[in-house]
């Protein structure tokens, strides 16, 4: 038995000491909320999970911070559209009829020089709906309300709570059929994730022919009087469905971030439009001149009748259809992916909770020549200003011109009352050019109220990011300026 392994009490040192629990100070913060280097960071399968909740000191997100960063978001978005167009044109898809889809799609981007104006209102039409009649007397009703309830906060935030929540109802009502558009979206992604799976792949696609046809039957849920109870079947069968894909093999981070997106908007869709009668009267309730309440009342069935109080922009419903083909076509996709991508990334510079800033595209095609134009306006432009304005209201814009051959500009203006500031980046062979035109820029004004107070001109030495320009966009990324 001497080959047999012997247990023996382990040998311990004698000699070690323990190391004592450090003395905390109760005073002390026991966690920076803004120090995330000892948070478990997510897995390297889910760099998109990542890049969207990484914080960085002034407290904005990584995915917020590369936007407000990225020089190409100020200069790449129409230069990548243009050299899009000349790529498709000269190396043409093997399809014929694709390519001529993808010219077409190409040459409803660009503008002549007679439709820029009204394409900027169209734009400018789809930034936002609280504007018109309705909401100028809303906003002037809230102005009085402060005044004459001046020693009561409770009265005023009452009112102020209650045409909130009528706002909130208007949109709900009018924004339903995008929320919907947006929850089939994401299950045509899903779809494409389980397509290895018969069995769930059927599942989804019986899912989207339901939803689809549920759709064509509400005119995009415009019309939905009846069809309350088939809505709560189709939500229902696809949560069911939802569920099921997380008992699957194939179920991932993009899985589960399409299903909870997809799960969100379903919870946002609400087919009566009750709750706009509701918070009307509310607001009705807290009104005691009758004649004010009959001109609002007015006011809102105008504005519920004129189902196309947003208008269409050419420009725009060219590029989302643009995009559509791209991520159909694998081919189009090879032909110039990372152009695509820049113009994606353009876009989140639109006016959202990141960037509430208005936003314009300007392609223009004008003979032989392309010119563009790129323009972002901060309405409360006396927020960029280190040290304020002295309390008067200031209009801040950049606007990026590029000129086929020539070159690219960028023009900054600050507009007070009616004076303007203006600075103009060129390239350097026109710096002179002008300086000397300086006298001719003011004589162009002499028609109009306004007055250019200083203006300066200088070299332009390489594209500035959104943040150089808009200083405020850190502190505003929480929110819309719905007074636009």
């Amino acid at each position: 038995m001497a080959d047999v392994t012997r247990a023996a009490v382990p040998i311990n040192n004698r000699n070690i000491i323990s190391p004592s629990r450090e003395s905390r100070n109760t005073n002390e913060i026991p966690f920076d909320f803004q120090d995330t280097s000892k948070v478990k960071q997510a897995t390297p399968n889910s760099d998109m999970q990542s890049e969207a909740n990484v914080l960085r000191q002034d407290g904005s997100t990584t995915g917020f911070y590369e936007i407000l960063h990225d020089q190409d978001v100020t200069s790449a978005f129409l230069t990548n559209i243009f050299l899009l167009k000349e790529i498709v044109d000269i190396l043409p898809m093997n399809n014929e009829t694709q390519t001529k889809e993808m010219q077409q799609l190409l040459n409803n981007l660009t503008l002549k020089p007679e439709e820029i104006a009204g394409e900027m209102m169209r734009q400018e039409d789809m930034t936002t709906m609280f504007k018109g009649g309705l909401f100028d007397m809303l906003r002037g009703m809230i102005e009085t309300n402060q005044q004459q309830n001046e020693g009561d906060p409770h009265a005023v935030r009452e009112f102020q709570n209650t045409v909130s929540n009528f706002l909130k109802a208007l949109n709900n009502s009018a924004s339903k059929g995008n929320v919907y558009d947006s929850v089939m979206n994401n299950m045509s992604y899903i779809r494409e994730l389980v397509d290895a799976s018969p069995k769930l792949s059927t599942a989804m696609d019986t899912l989207l022919e339901k939803f689809s046809l549920f759709n064509g039957e509400t005119n995009n849920l415009q019309n939905t009087q009846g069809f309350e109870e088939l809505f709560m079947q189709l939500k229902s069968e696809a949560l069911e469905t939802f569920a099921s894909l997380e008992k699957s093999i194939l179920y991932n981070d993009e899985i589960a971030k399409s299903v909870s997106m997809a799960t969100y908007n379903l919870s946002r869709i609400a087919l009566s439009d009750d709750g706009i009668s509701e918070n009307f009267q509310k607001l009705l309730g807290l009104m005691d001149n009758e004649e004010q309440k009959e001109s609002l009342t007015n006011l809102l069935l105008g504005f519920l009748e004129q189902n196309d109080h947003v208008s269409q922009s050419k420009t725009m419903n060219a590029l989302t259809e643009l995009i559509k083909k791209q991520t159909e076509n694998p081919e189009l996709k090879m032909l110039n992916s990372e152009s695509m991508n820049k113009i994606i990334q353009s876009l989140l510079s639109s006016p959202c909770n990141f960037t509430p800033l208005l936003h314009y595209v300007i392609p223009v095609e004008y003979e032989d020549m392309n010119a563009s134009a790129e323009m972002w306006i901060n309405p409360d432009g006396e927020n960029d200003v280190p040290g304020g304005t002295d309390g008067r209201k200031m209009t801040h814009m950049l606007i990026v011109f590029e000129i086929g051959d020539v070159g690219k500009f960028e023009t900054e203006l600050w507009v007070t009352d009616n004076d303007l500031t203006v600075s103009i980046l060129c390239p350097e062979e026109y710096t002179d050019f002008y300086k000397d035109k300086i006298r001719d820029l003011r004589n162009d004004l002499s028609f109009s109220s306004y007055k250019i107070k200083s203006i300066d001109v200088d070299t332009l030495s390489e594209p500035r990011s959104l943040i150089e320009v808009f200083k405020s966009l850190p502190e505003r990324r929480t929110g819309i300026n719905v007074s636009i």
